[in-house]
């Protein structure tokens, strides 16, 4: 009977496929809005609705497991440090600039000087690097139904980085080994997250609300890497856990389904990522797109949007999929992959800058803080 690790251990899997999936459902849901059909929720469109926040969750527990696994592989701040800067960063600057220096000019109710003129403009820029992507560009999308929303997906980047900063921690601390301590403190984290949604209203401010969700998405997959051989890989447990979870979810709401339905798609999602084979692994010769199809989707719907004046969302997804798919796959390829291959070198001279040996890399962690194999 297979376990999680013994799955772990190669990259021919079907990740880079179930995440681009996950993308684009996103996309096509968030087309809903920019479109100005209709409000999505669980009330109005309970499907779309769950499978958009169920992909977003999805992103979350993948994260957890191959992230804490990219911390065991380094067992070094500086490496993972930078490891994690240079997967996100260099898109975001990327869709950045040009949604600020070329598709605000393009598309706002200013002219070339007062866009250009405008402190908003470059003040733009440094937020959106700053993970503040609220901001507005001057005269851009003001007249749309998500009236000057330039790229409100990139909220959720601050929670990635938050809980990097959490696995960090955790490794440098000793909590990611096998011990009392993770199994007392994630039972402690779970307890707080079912009281704060079922007898506070503390999920009523946003900030706790995304970061309760996120972090139970993300725990999941942290431990999922720790026990990984301990987890049994079958479809139908997984299927059963959904289905519990799609009851009690329409039987009293979304959010009180959520606490079930997060780790049943968490499940099922590693399973889908790691057991069916064939003909799925030949998306792996393609590259990781999903990265830059979330983060380019929304300028890009906006755009098409407002140029085209589409009203209907599923005409809206299918013009702007070439142009976003477009954009994601020269990100991938001219930025998000040599930034990667440059981590190794970056490390190094890190490690230089802050007189390391190269075999040190601050790598000298007490014996009981190091992950078990």
């Amino acid at each position: 009977m297979h376990t999680l690790s013994d799955y772990m251990g190669g990259r021919n899997n079907n990740f880079n496929l179930l995440r681009v999936i996950g993308a684009l459902l996103i996309m096509f849901g968030h087309a809903y809005f920019i479109s100005g059909v209709a409000d999505i929720s669980f009330e109005t469109h309970p499907v779309l609705y769950t499978i958009g926040h169920t992909a977003l969750n999805m992103f979350f527990t993948m994260s957890g497991m191959f992230v804490t696994a990219s911390w065991q592989k380094r067992l070094s701040v500086v490496s993972y440090t930078t490891s994690r800067v240079m997967r996100v960063m260099p898109g975001l600057l990327l869709v950045t600039l040009v949604t600020a220096l070329v598709i605000g000019p393009f598309v706002s109710e200013l002219s070339l000087a007062e866009y250009f003129s405008s402190s908003a403009s470059w003040a733009y820029i440094l937020a959106t690097m700053l993970l503040q992507p609220d901001m507005t560009l001057p005269g851009v999308f003001e007249n749309q139904p998500m009236a000057g929303e330039v790229n409100i997906p990139l909220w959720t980047l601050r929670y990635d980085f938050i809980l990097y900063t959490a696995v960090l921690f955790a490794g440098v601390t000793g909590l990611l080994v096998r011990g009392i301590l993770l199994p007392v403190l994630s039972c402690l984290f779970v307890l707080f997250y079912l009281f704060a949604t079922y007898f506070t209203d503390l999920r009523e401010i946003a900030f706790i609300n995304h970061l309760a969700h996120f972090s139970y998405a993300f725990l999941i997959g942290v431990l999922f890497f720790v026990y990984q051989d301990k987890i049994h890989l079958k479809l139908w447990p997984g299927l059963i856990g959904l289905g519990v979870a799609i009851l009690a979810m329409y039987h009293w709401g979304y959010v009180a389904g959520e606490a079930l339905i997060i780790p049943a798609t968490a499940y099922l999602g590693i399973w889908v990522g790691f057991v069916p084979g064939g003909p799925l692994r030949f998306y792996n010769l393609a590259g990781d797109y999903s990265y830059g199809i979330y983060i380019w989707h929304y300028p890009v719907e906006q755009m098409m949007h407002q140029k085209l004046e589409e009203s209907d969302p599923h005409a809206l997804f299918l013009y702007s999929l070439p142009l976003v798919v477009g954009a994601a796959m020269l990100s991938w390829h001219f930025v998000e992959r040599p930034a990667l291959a440059s981590v190794k070198f970056i490390d190094r001279r890190f490690q230089e800058l802050l007189g390391l040996g190269a075999a040190q890399g601050l790598r000298s962690l007490p014996e009981k803080s190091r992950p078990q194999d």
